[in-house]
């Protein structure tokens, strides 16, 4: 049965509109639509009926999805607020996370709508429940302090300076102190300098906004000198007038996830090692069958990471496009060996059998789960930004940021290389063509950082 779903749609767009409602419905809900336009339509909708969820256009000729962002936050309203739009990009879509918004859905790709809409209530579910915990915590102060002595997690009050007032079995047990020593102690006693400093610093922030600290993980030492790690949430504590005489909270021991969260870490290593030993693999396989191009791949990745470096790419991006490189010509082991090394000039017939290398190494990628986009950027690494390139003959932002660096790296070792129905061009025609053609073929913040480096940072391929 269809889950009724009431959704403030902050939306210009009659025809968005309809789509919206359309993909909400396929993903099993009944939404109760209604539409605002501007700052006044969104505040008299959020003042008339409560709302599960609403979704924001970003670009409107009166309104923009930042502006809803703050409004909805002036108001004190917990309603979890979805970015729709078109390609806003990440620093924008980053930046609207950051001010408030529960997600972002590209209007073009409404697939993960369902499931953002989802993950919003959810979170705001869980959110009006530890509200709940609070007020509850409030109200009952006596009678929750004797069932804290029942329960496994650790609870305790301080007074303002950070000196334990009251504490349940589970956290003295935790602890390992007598009781009458561990009554009094302060934080300073327990942990190391900057661990001290760190709470210090939690609990003034609490005491001068009011709002409660979550989740911070820290270690103690314990009276046999053993470590301990714990996740802590605090919040004031208040006399009977309403005055802020302390803090009180939950701890809990966390040492066990910590040693997953190490050995998840170990893991994921071992995977990242394993992926890049089967890229290199990949990349043999290549050169073994087109050996004069051999070193061809790495050069060109060497480059290419220069690049992005220069260009200030993020280091996990960075690490994809290596990856990518690497085995950028992959796809060639499709292409018949006497083509590859064929001394004379190609003809055209077997020119367009190499250039299937491109669509041939996506396929080969295309279902292997990567981090990164590994089969896209191989697939487009001989694609110009003006649409002259192959095989899709796509052009300007179309392309991956990654793949237009790819570009510019793989033509200028191409060019600067020998080749055998070619001699080399010589590393400084090379230069001057992606010069020449900067903004035209080569994207020109690529070409660029390309220039930069061998003109001013003595970039050299290695041997």
């Amino acid at each position: 049965m269809p889950k009724p779903l009431n959704v403030l749609l902050i939306e210009d767009s009659e025809d968005d509109a309809l789509l919206l409602a359309r993909a909400l419905k396929k993903n099993g809900y009944e939404p109760r639509i209604e539409r605002a336009q501007t700052a006044r339509d969104m505040s008299r909708a959020l003042e008339s009926a409560p709302w599960d969820i609403i979704l924001c256009d970003y670009h409107m000729p009166a309104f923009s999805g930042l502006e809803a962002i703050d409004l909805l936050k002036k108001t004190g309203l917990d309603i979890p607020l979805i970015i729709v739009s078109g390609a806003i990009g990440e620093e924008t879509a980053l930046d609207c996370i950051h001010r408030g918004a529960a997600d972002y859905i590209m209007k073009g790709n409404l697939t993960r709508l369902g499931m953002a809409v989802q993950r919003g209530l959810e979170e705001k579910a869980m959110r009006d429940h530890h509200r709940q915990d609070e007020e509850a915590l409030r109200r009952s102060e006596e009678k929750y302090r004797t069932i804290l002595e029942g329960i496994g997690e650790g609870y305790y009050e301080t007074d303002l300076a950070g000196n334990f007032t009251f504490f349940n079995d589970a956290l003295q047990r935790m602890w390992g102190y007598p009781k009458e020593e561990l009554l009094g102690m302060n934080y300073r006693q327990y942990t190391d300098l900057e661990t001290a400093k760190m709470l210090y610093e939690g609990h003034h922030q609490t005491y001068l906004t009011g709002i409660p600290g979550r989740y911070m993980d820290y270690e103690i030492i314990r009276k046999n000198g053993e470590r301990l790690t714990l996740r802590q949430s605090f919040t004031l504590l208040k006399d009977s007038g309403d005055g802020i005489i302390g803090f009180r909270g939950i701890v809990r021991d966390v040492s066990h996830l910590k040693k997953l969260e190490r050995d998840r870490e170990e893991t994921l290593e071992k995977l990242r090692q394993a992926l890049e030993s089967t890229v290199h693999a990949m990349a043999m396989a290549v050169e073994a069958r087109d050996p004069y191009t051999a070193g061809h791949q790495r050069r060109v990745a060497d480059l290419a990471c220069a690049i992005a470096a220069e260009m200030g790419l993020e280091p996990d991006r960075l690490n994809g496009l290596r990856m990518a490189s690497l085995i950028h010509d992959l796809g060639k082991i499709s292409i018949p060996t006497e083509i590859l090394t064929k001394p004379t000039k190609l003809t055209n017939i077997e020119f367009e059998i190499v250039k299937t290398h491109a669509q041939a190494g996506y396929e080969i990628l295309k279902d292997i789960v990567f981090p990164w986009p590994i089969a896209r950027i191989v697939l487009e690494h001989h694609e110009k930004i003006d649409g002259s390139g192959y095989p899709r003959r796509l052009k300007g932002d179309a392309l991956l940021p990654e793949s237009k660096i790819l570009t510019v790296a793989d033509a200028v070792e191409a060019m600067a290389s020998h080749r055998p129905y070619r001699p080399s061009l010589g590393l400084q025609d090379a230069l001057e063509e992606i010069s020449r053609n900067r903004g035209i073929l080569y994207d020109t913040d690529a070409v660029a950082a390309c220039l930069k480096l061998f003109e001013e940072k003595r970039f050299a391929f290695a041997i």
